[in-house]
């Protein structure tokens, strides 16, 4: 999803780790968003069926901001001219705002693929891709995310967080960043593992194994694409098969809860966890959570 607004955050960079000391205290400023959504898919889906429900939700926020700039900018056009709406019309608009959609997280499941974030998009060429996916059996997809080369399956949580960072007081996509991590170290805590932060974005058990990945991609201020957490699945070695090294830093490896915990985990519970822990950061009021094993949305 592109526009002439989008932007596309390479979040596996060390810029988006320089938080800013403001990012300290965040809240709803929007009725909407003091309900977090959280819609948990059961059973393994196809990236590109995931990605697809995705960009519906949203598009459905950016018809919304469309529709909310105009009447914020016709009420600024009254109040230049002196005028004001009727109390009714007041009334009417005030409402119409309010219908705004909350903060959504989708979380998934996804049959094995491997994806590349944009900063890949013009430095593969064919060839790097067809031996990309002769030498692994995966198949290829080119997205929208931010971050390099990455690799979902069975038992690894992805997450997709969409929000209006403008619903919230103080949150920039620095801080929302930052915010993403400090839940999943939260969460990983609950399951007695210490993960942490270093100079390379994501979560990380020590400064060589990285459990927890982070690329997002934000279209006027609405946030798309997120986060994925190793649970249980299995883990290859794609930099030995293909010599790209997974996240763009070579030397690195991955590791999973189960590898740190000896013991399987349910990937829906970590789910669950995150969302809990994210919005007691974000100060958001309530959660509301649907089980799915598939959406149709054509």
């Amino acid at each position: 999803m592109t526009s002439l607004f989008s932007r596309s955050f390479n979040t596996s960079s060390k810029v988006l780790q320089e938080v800013p000391k403001n990012c300290t205290k965040f809240y709803p400023v929007r009725p909407s968003a003091k309900t977090l959504r959280h819609l948990r898919f059961t059973v393994p889906l196809d990236y590109s069926k995931g990605s697809n429900i995705q960009e519906k939700f949203c598009g459905a926020f950016l018809e919304f901001k469309k529709m909310q700039s105009k009447i914020e900018r016709k009420y600024k056009e009254l109040e230049a001219q002196n005028l004001t709406t009727n109390e009714y019309e007041t009334q009417l608009l005030s409402s119409i705002l309010e219908m705004k959609p909350s903060p959504t997280i989708l979380s998934f499941e996804f049959n094995s693929i491997i994806t590349a974030g944009r900063r890949e998009k013009y430095r593969l060429t064919d060839a790097n891709i067809n031996s990309l996916k002769d030498n692994t059996g995966y198949d290829f997809i080119q997205t929208n995310r931010g971050g390099e080369i990455t690799f979902h399956n069975h038992g690894q949580l992805v997450i997709y967080p969409i929000f209006d960072l403008k619903d919230f007081h103080n949150l920039t996509i620095k801080c929302f960043v930052s915010q993403l991590e400090d839940s999943v170290i939260s969460t990983l805590d609950k399951f007695d593992i210490k993960g942490h932060k270093t100079d390379n974005t994501g979560v990380w058990i020590n400064d060589n194994n990285k459990i927890s990945s982070i690329g997002l991609q934000v279209s006027r201020s609405v946030t798309s694409h997120g986060i994925s957490i190793n649970v249980n699945n299995e883990i290859p070695d794609l930099e030995g098969k293909t010599g790209f090294p997974f996240c763009g830093l070579p030397g690195k490896t991955q590791t999973s809860m189960k590898e740190q915990l000896r013991n399987d985990v349910k990937v829906n519970e970590v789910s669950t966890q995150f969302v809990r822990e994210l919005a007691k950061k974000l100060n958001i009021e309530q959660i509301e959570s649907v089980d799915l094993d598939d959406l149709q949305i054509d």
